[in-house]
């Protein structure tokens, strides 16, 4: 069966899901690790719709060529998770300021030696929101009572010169960094270090800083090892029309899905599929290219 894909997500440090819909019927699949997977593409992009108070609809205007129209991507609103730096209140709602009035952390997270970022995160998604952006690393900085205060820091560490933002297209080729859980905490710390003074104009927020930072390594929660022991090469794919891949889930990695094939191992960004319209139905193991890769053919 055909289905127009929404969106790729994780629902915990275990499981992930793909949300599709077919018509008007919108469903999803759950997928862990050593599940069998196909995935074949079959039409071009799409508006694949919205979502807003919980209830998916499918996009008005049936936009073709864009996996999100502006008409679906205001109804989905979260401004104040994307826009939002703490001190610039004027654009949002009381509503809107509402969502954040829990603990949040303020954390840095490492996707390979000299690749990093600030970010902030509700405390009861201290893990999901590192293994759904695929942190390989992270180190915990700063405890606040609410997500506004932790804007606060993050605005401040980002002005005085981190990242905070990393593209997929920079993650895909950090999916198995060559780096030690001792060479990125000491990393992480070091850069915590060197912006020391990031919150010098801002002394009443110094007090959220945790007096021993909390280092965490994701290499197992994603199944990496099973990667690196694997003596099959692994190649980063983005499939296009008419073209598939199936085998077995081996590792899962921010937006990134692994398939063991009898001959190699397939890197491929979910999020590259979102509009695409798929087909899951099982198919022979193996990747089906309309080109051959390059870097196989010698």
């Amino acid at each position: 069966m055909h289905v127009l894909l929404y969106d790729f997500r994780w629902n915990s440090a275990e499981e992930v899901e793909f949300q599709a819909s077919n018509g008007a019927r919108f469903g999803r699949k759950q997928l862990r690790l050593g599940d069998a997977l196909t995935v074949e593409v079959c039409h071009t992009v799409k508006c694949a719709g919205s979502t807003g108070d919980g209830e998916w609809q499918p996009c008005p205007q049936n936009v073709v060529g864009k996996k999100k129209c502006e008409t679906c991507r205001n109804r989905d609103g979260n401004f104040i998770y994307t826009s939002f730096d703490g001190f610039n209140t004027d654009m949002f709602t009381p509503d809107d300021l509402a969502r954040l009035q829990c603990p949040h952390l303020v954390y840095l997270a490492l996707f390979n030696k000299g690749v990093t970022k600030v970010g902030v995160c509700k405390k009861d998604r201290n893990v999901l929101r590192q293994v759904e952006q695929g942190s390989h690393q992270t180190l915990y900085i700063a405890e606040t009572p609410d997500g506004v205060l932790a804007r606060q820091i993050e605005t401040c560490y980002r002005q005085s010169g981190m990242a905070d933002k990393v593209q997929a297209s920079t993650k895909k080729n950090y999916v198995c960094p060559d780096i030690t859980k001792a060479e990125g905490e000491a990393e992480l710390k070091q850069i915590l270090a060197e912006h020391q003074d990031a919150l010098k104009n801002h002394p009443e927020l110094q007090k959220y800083l945790l007096s021993t930072p909390d280092f965490k390594d994701w290499s197992d929660t994603f199944g990496l090892p099973s990667i690196t022991r694997s003596a099959k090469p692994l190649h980063e794919v983005k499939l296009e029309r008419d073209e598939s891949v199936s085998g077995t889930i081996v590792a899962l990695k921010g937006p990134f899905i692994m398939l063991e094939t009898d001959d190699e191992i397939v890197s491929l960004c979910a999020k590259d599929l979102q509009g695409l319209t798929l087909d899951f139905t099982p198919k022979s193991t193996g990747l089906k290219l309309n080109v051959a890769l390059q870097n196989a053919l010698f």
